[in-house]
């Protein structure tokens, strides 16, 4: 069977980003020039958009261009200022989240007898900010720059080599081998067209790979340089054109950015806010501070500050991208290749107490590969990690120093040393993260000795993600990282596209043609009805990677937030896969 793996989903950063993500990453400011959100902003009668929400980043993007970056920063914004086929929206009883349509006037519809051939028609009243229309020519054109051969776009695999279904011959395109008329993407009218895709699939699959932020024709081939391998679009205020919930009306680099309700959106009526401002605040205790102060809506609260806020109302817990890992450069050549030794990685396993990190960071010491916020039956809303797992062990049991230090023993005489210095490169933006790396160089050395040296490798957070990648032309980057994942929480096989041998760009310097058979085996079952297969599935992944130790699972970290008591989120809190929404919420006056 032919597939090209990758990214899994831009569809799940961008979903994500769209969904609100949790917290939509940042908090602002009311900037000058928009009206007050408080009680003397009473502004709106009836139906109309009131008050702002601000939000902050801790670093303003430098562009929105999905395709060049998956900052999340970059896909928050963009989200709010894109429009997308379908979109996820809370449901009536508030009970859960569902897709639902935006610029599409249709699911993906199947017009052949195998499922390859697949219709899409779309709305006729979506139009861009400066009063163009949207056609199907937008829809083609923004797929033909995800997958253009000379711009090498970084999000780029997240169509081409979509984990839930593959175009025809857009990979090929990609490559070089084929030109796109032979992709395909086929218009059949302004706002009809088709799809025919390498492999059969269903319509859930296809809508996820179809779902791409759109870009502008003319602007985004304005802003090409000469030889048309790159673009500007997307980084200034005129160099993007907004056609979704808000548009973009200031943006200055390290200072803020400043968006307002769309009025030209078609579903206007269910957007609430007026202005949804973000200010850049590096530091989480200044964000915390303003939010005190009634400058910002929302903050993060770093974990040192969470019993102050035990029961206070305004106190969100939820669990997101929390789940920490140690990843391991499998690939790394130094030290005989120690690294890729699986009794080494079993010695850095068992030396680590995750009950003493997890007490020391007020978070749950873990075992598992997937997240608590992964939902494994959507029917019901039972996370995955509640369906019984016997491979999996209690993480409180698995620290033992002698057991350790009997791996070490033979990681060393199969690698032929005596001694590893081993480096963890980590980001000291979050302070949980820091603590961890502090925990574990003392833990190591208290159950080494001298036989091993942990060394810190503290990075900027914006080079932390790239580094901690597997790199062939570069594969001594890094020993360990200290990171999270952030798969899709509505959809448990997510989390296992990033250890494909195909992912790209890769991850981990892992190659298992029998993981990647069970992957393929079960991605093109139905979420709900093959619900007991994909499980099964996905547990079998889950004990491929733990029994490998691709990477090692340490601590799961309860997110805990501040809203202003003024902010109504539109289900009252934090859903698992949807976030909280805040682009659908209300301001009280």
């Amino acid at each position: 069977m032919k597939r090209h793996l990758a990214l899994l989903l831009a569809v799940l950063m961008l979903v994500f980003a769209f969904a609100g993500c949790g917290k939509d990453d940042a908090v602002a400011d009311n900037p000058d020039n928009t009206p007050d959100s408080g009680e003397n902003a009473d502004n709106s009668t009836g139906n109309e958009p009131y008050g702002t929400f601000r939000d902050y980043f801790t670093a303003i993007p430098n562009t929105l261009n999905v395709l060049t970056s998956t900052n999340t920063s970059t896909t928050t914004v963009a989200s709010l200022c894109a429009v997308y086929l379908y979109m996820d929206r809370v449901k009536a009883d508030k009970s859960g989240w569902e897709w639902t349509l935006e610029l599409a006037a249709q699911f993906p519809q199947q017009v052949d007898e195998k499922g390859l051939v697949w219709e899409v028609k779309i709305r006729d009243d979506f139009k861009w900010s400066n009063g163009d229309k949207i056609t199907v020519d937008d829809i083609i054109f923004t797929y033909q720059q995800y997958a253009d051969p000379y711009q090498q776009n970084l999000t780029a695999s997240t169509l081409t080599q979509n984990a839930y279904c593959q175009i025809k011959n857009i990979y090929e395109y990609q490559m070089g081998a084929y030109p796109w008329e032979e992709v395909g993407v086929e218009k059949i009218d302004d706002y009809t067209f088709r799809v025919e895709l390498e492999e059969p699939s269903i319509s859930l699959n296809v809508q996820r790979m179809l779902n791409r932020p759109l870009v502008y024709q003319p602007l985004y081939e304005a802003c090409m340089n000469e030889d048309f391998t790159a673009t500007r679009y997307g980084t200034s205020l005129n160099t993007y054109m907004c056609a979704g919930q808000f548009v973009l009306e200031e943006w200055i680099p390290d200072g803020k950015i400043v968006l307002k309700r769309n009025p030209d959106y078609p579903y206007q009526d269910d957007i609430k806010i007026e202005y949804y401002t973000f200010i850049q605040v590096p530091d989480a205790n200044t964000a915390l501070q303003l939010f005190e102060r009634g400058e910002i809506d929302y903050v993060d609260v770093p974990y040192t500050n969470w019993e102050a806020y035990g029961e206070d109302p305004r106190f969100f817990e939820y669990y997101g991208d929390s789940l920490m890992y140690a990843f391991v450069n499998l690939g790394n050549p130094d030290q005989g290749g120690v690294l890729g030794n699986l009794n080494y990685r079993k010695a850095l396993y068992w030396g680590i107490d995750r009950t003493e990190i997890a007490k020391t960071l007020g978070s749950h010491p873990a075992s598992r590969l997937v997240r608590r916020a992964v939902v494994g039956d959507p029917a019901t809303g039972k996370a995955f990690i509640d369906f019984e797992a016997d491979y999996v062990p209690d993480p409180t049991t698995i620290y033992d120093v002698k057991k350790a230090n009997e791996y070490l023993t033979k990681a060393f005489e199969e690698c032929g040393i005596t001694y590893a210095e081993t480096r963890v490169l980590y980001t000291d933006t979050a302070t949980h993260i820091k603590g961890a790396a502090e925990i574990m160089q003392k833990q190591y050395s208290e159950a080494f000795g001298n036989k091993m040296d942990l060394v810190m490798h503290i990075v900027p957070a914006g080079q932390s993600s790239s580094l901690r990648r597997w790199n062939p032309d570069n594969p001594n980057a890094y020993d360990i990282a200290l990171g999270s994942l952030l798969p899709s929480a509505n959809d448990p096989r997510s989390t296992f596209t990033y250890y494909r041998s195909d992912y790209s760009p890769p991850r981990f310097c892992y190659n298992n043609p029998e993981f990647d058979a069970v992957y393929e085996s079960i991605m093109n079952l139905h979420l709900e009805e093959d619900n007991e297969a994909i499980i099964e599935g996905c547990q079998t992944l889950e004990k491929m990677i733990l029994d490998d130790l691709v990477i090692i699972p340490l601590y799961e970290r309860p997110n805990k937030v501040l809203f202003n008591e003024k902010v109504k989120l539109p289900a009252d809190g934090y859903i698992s896969g949807f976030g909280f929404g805040i682009r659908w919420a209300t301001i009280e006056k």
